[in-house]
């Protein structure tokens, strides 16, 4: 029978109700609070008894100290004389329990614990709170704004999925939680001035909800990269979540060491600052260079798989196809609600004076219809995009669709120099984009349509 355990628990700082109550159901189970963390409250084995708690907050106190402070300890004493018993603190909050079963009340005076309890929260919740609203809401900000603009950039990455999921979740959150402590905090001094006090607002059940979300949200995001993602991808994938996971404890545990050494709390705030900094940016920079090396080093591929694009240049040319040594790509950003396809294939003649054809594709596949016409339309609007380039002139221009067996069809070119063999055909669920350097033929267009149409 384990002796300990740790839950991650979705209680706000100021609930000093809720606290109180959920500590209480736990000592009636059996586990009593032993600590809290940064990576969760632990938990000891206790026999099942009926306690009351209290929490109660010390501006003063900090998560860096080592043990109570002077001033904690007189604060403590005097709990103690009242029949409380201090069992641990999380940062500014100060825990007690007692088995008395009509205790006396550690605060006795509303305004003065209000004010209390403010100070803790500008010190430890507002500030924090307020810059990742800042952040948040600067990130669902970019969310409309890629929605309206990028779709297909959007919608076809799993990890700007997963942001777009976890940052506008994060930002509610805060915002909830503030208004929450910022309405408590207004009808609570209303009812100091009467000589009562009043109960904090419980959002356990919504922090779990978005907690839930957002791990879960991370969860599906890693193991679709890892399934179905790239080599490098893949790597990449499991590399960053032992980088998040090493850094966390890491941080953690020496925080924890220089408390139990009795290290002073300006000396540990500020190694455990130097070693989060140093060990993120080392770390961070020693994954960067590996991949790098191992992309360059052909370790790690960010195509797909190693089979040939689903259309080559020997499809369309056949036996005329000059002969040269041929190299292609295909690479893939895939999420389950876009798929972006890039295939590519060129050539050398090995110094001969003949004709090299080169082929360059893009197939952008639309796994949601509703988002079909917004995606069509982005990648109308690249071409149609109006910028000079070098006193050239874009422009796109609709053509006949039949011989690619399109829905629709434009080909490109400049207003100088006439049309190009560029061309932006949609299908029923996807949109190719593809150029080639030669002009084709009606049957190399049908081919195009039969190869890529359909992916």
């Amino acid at each position: 029978m384990r002796k300990t355990k740790r839950r991650m628990e979705t209680l706000s700082f100021y609930d000093r109700t809720g606290v109180e109550r959920h500590l209480e159901k736990m000592a009636a189970k059996g586990w009593m609070i032993d600590r809290v963390t940064g990576l969760g409250w632990v938990y000891r084995r206790i026999e099942p008894k009926k306690l009351r708690f209290a929490v109660t907050y010390y501006p003063k106190a900090s998560d860096f100290d080592p043990s109570p402070t002077e001033g904690q300890q007189v604060y403590h004493a005097f709990s103690a004389h009242a029949g409380w018993q201090y069992v641990c603190s999380w940062a500014q909050m100060q825990i007690f329990c007692t088995d008395q079963p009509d205790p006396v009340p550690i605060e006795t005076d509303p305004e003065l614990e209000l004010e209390t309890i403010h100070a803790a929260m500008v010190k430890g919740f507002l500030v924090p709170y307020g810059i990742l609203l800042a952040i948040g809401l600067w990130w669902s900000a970019m969310l409309v704004h890629d929605i309206g603009n990028d779709p297909i950039g959007l919608f076809s990455s799993v990890t700007n999925l997963f942001l777009g999921v976890v940052w506008p979740l994060l930002a509610l959150l805060c915002i909830v939680e503030i208004i929450a402590y910022l309405c408590w905090r207004a009808r609570a001094r209303k009812a100091a001035v009467r000589g009562e006090f009043v109960d904090t607002p419980n959002t356990r059940l919504f922090q779990r909800i978005i907690f839930m979300v957002c791990s879960a949200a991370f969860a599906m995001q890693i193991l679709y990269n890892v399934t179905t993602g790239s080599p490098l991808l893949r790597v990449v994938s499991i590399v960053m979540v032992l980088y998040m996971i090493v850094l966390t404890g890491v941080v953690q545990g020496v925080k924890q060491l220089l408390k139990r050494k009795k290290v002073s709390r300006g000396v540990n705030r500020a190694v455990t600052l130097a070693v989060d900094v140093v060990l993120a940016f080392g770390m961070m920079a020693a994954i960067v260079f590996g991949t790098i090396r191992a992309t360059q080093n052909g370790w790690l591929d960010r195509n797909l798989t190693a089979d040939e694009p689903p259309l080559t240049l020997a499809d369309l040319w056949g036996d005329e196809l000059p002969e040269a040594a041929y190299q292609s790509s295909w690479t893939e950003d895939v999420s389950p609600i876009v798929a972006v396809c890039d295939g590519r294939e060129w050539g050398s003649a090995n110094g001969a004076d003949v004709f090299i054809p080169t082929l360059d594709y893009t197939v952008t596949e639309v796994k949601l219809p509703a988002l079909y016409d917004r995606c069509r339309a982005q990648r109308l609007a690249e071409q149609e995009d109006d910028r000079s380039l070098e006193g050239f002139r874009k422009t796109c221009q609709p053509c006949d669709a039949a011989p690619w067996g399109a829905n629709e069809a434009w080909q490109m070119g400049w207003q100088d120099t006439g049309l190009s063999d560029h061309y932006l055909l949609s299908y029923a669920d996807c949109i190719v984009e593809i150029r080639f350097s030669w002009t084709l033929t009606d049957a190399q267009k049908a081919l195009v349509g039969e190869k890529l149409g359909n992916l």
